[in-house]
């Protein structure tokens, strides 16, 4: 079941969060990622638009949006590979016009996965706080 988040989600959220960070951007050192829970709970998190995938009252994934930005989008790493993160996307993909969202290069698999939803590499940046190159994506619906 797909729906918003509630406020005693937030700590299965960021232990998701992260380590699927851990996981997926292996590239980074993990004392960065274990620097942002706080950050992630206390600001990032409160400032979105959570929608969370849940089964048996267990929160596997979560899609987090800032407007048409796509924040963060994580599946619990014994999760992954279900269908669970193209169901979340695909349930805000209803609700919107477009979408956008970074994904750092290195990150192969999210590339494809996010190239397999529509969306299409729009520009190459860094992010300031990495150093990592990062691609810039687009997503646009197909109904006018």
């Amino acid at each position: 079941m797909i729906r918003p988040l509630e406020s005693n989600d937030v700590e299965q959220v960021v232990a998701i969060w992260l380590e699927s960070s851990l996981q997926a951007h292996y590239f980074i050192a993990d004392a960065y990622w274990q620097d942002q829970q706080a950050a992630m709970r206390d600001e990032y998190i409160p400032q979105s638009e959570t929608l969370v995938l849940e089964e048996n009252r267990v929160v596997l994934g979560f899609v987090s949006l800032v407007d048409e930005q796509i924040a963060a989008l994580f599946v619990d790493v014994n999760a992954q590979g279900k269908g669970y993160g193209k169901h979340l996307l695909q349930e805000v993909q209803k609700h919107k016009k477009s979408l956008s969202l970074q994904v750092y290069k290195k990150n192969k698999k999210a590339i494809q996965f996010y190239q397999n939803q529509g969306f299409k590499k729009i520009e190459d940046q860094i992010d300031s706080a990495t150093g990592e190159e990062e691609y810039v994506m687009e997503w646009k619906s197909e109904q006018i």
